[in-house]
């Protein structure tokens, strides 16, 4: 029904005006106060520069990734209208309980015509394509290339064998995805059954999901290696530095945990201290800390570029 789509799609931008509002406090809160003298040196800048891009354009590979969910789904899925949607949306998370940046883009879906049950499927796959894409990612790269207190462990001895299950586990995972989703979406939004089985493919094909694995998986990869770009210059001339697989891990591991921790916004304190943890054996302690702030400030700016240029897109194609 138009009138519907016009309400649904107004309560979506209203919704996105709100919780911007509250971004922008956060934001200025984030960044205000912190000595950041050190974060001005040429070098550190471009490479914090090239971070921020990294994580602006990551929105991409997720839009693409969510596109191809509702494509499957055989729902109306245009790429430059999911991708205004998704990057608008995106600030949601620093609401508290990591869920209004999911409400927001069900209901400015809705209001493009996508149906119910497909939106709210849509974003269970991606939420679990993208946990299992971060566990993945952590534990090889932890057993690739461990910390050196892991290497202490005898474990360490029995890494090819680790590999190999790790893979299969996240294989076995990605094959259960369709199932999983559709019972975490019942169990989080009770419908009734005829809801749920509403006229819309709601499996998803096995290459439709490998390739969102892949595009999630790339996001990590993106993020990890403008860290280790950050760290490369932050790091003083003779220390040695870890590779870019030891940051991509070190970036997954601390996603997963601040994503699943409850009540923290964007993961805030849960990702700092899990990074820390990670680097404290790498990097001298002043380093540590400055990589850590250079990442807050990447991905708060990060995100905040991505609300102004999609609201703006969002405006437009209200208006046009």
């Amino acid at each position: 029904m138009p009138g519907m789509k016009r309400i649904l799609k107004g309560l979506g931008l209203v919704l996105a005006l709100v919780a911007g509002g509250y971004f922008v406090i956060y934001a200025h809160r984030a960044l205000a106060g912190k000595d950041l003298s050190a974060l001005l040196d040429n070098r550190v800048l471009v490479a914090t520069a090239s971070l921020t891009l990294l994580y602006t354009l990551s929105i991409l590979t997720t839009a693409v990734a969510w596109a191809r969910l509702l494509r499957a789904m055989r729902q109306p899925a245009g790429l430059a209208r999911l991708l205004p949607i998704l990057a608008t949306t995106q600030f949601g998370k620093y609401l508290p309980g990591n869920v209004a940046q999911h409400i927001g883009r069900i209901a400015l879906a809705r209001g493009m015509g996508v149906q119910m049950s497909p939106a709210l499927l849509s974003v269970a796959y991606e939420l679990l394509l993208a946990l299992v894409a971060s566990a993945h990612i952590g534990a090889l790269t932890l057993l690739w290339a461990p910390p050196a207190e892991l290497l202490q462990l005898q474990i360490t001895q029995y890494r090819v064998p680790l590999l190999i299950v790790v893979t299969v586990g996240a294989l076995s995972a990605l094959l259960l995805a369709p199932r999983i989703a559709i019972w975490l979406t019942r169990l989080r939004n009770p419908v009734r059954e005829g809801v749920i089985a509403a006229p819309a493919r709601l499996h998803l094909d096995p290459a439709t999901v490998g390739s969102c694995y892949a595009l999630y998986a790339s996001s990590f990869v993106m993020i990890g290696y403008g860290l280790w770009l950050v760290a490369g210059s932050l790091t003083p001339a003779g220390v040695l530095m870890p590779g870019p697989v030891f940051f991509i891990g070190a970036f997954a591991s601390s996603w997963i945990l601040g994503f699943v921790a409850p009540g923290a916004p964007a993961g805030l304190g849960i990702r700092e201290a899990m990074l820390s943890a990670w680097l404290s054996g790498v990097l001298p302690p002043v380093e540590v800390v400055l990589l850590v702030v250079a990442l807050r400030i990447a991905t708060t700016l990060g995100d905040l570029i991505n609300f102004i240029w999609g609201s703006v897109f969002m405006f437009r194609q209200r208006d046009g």
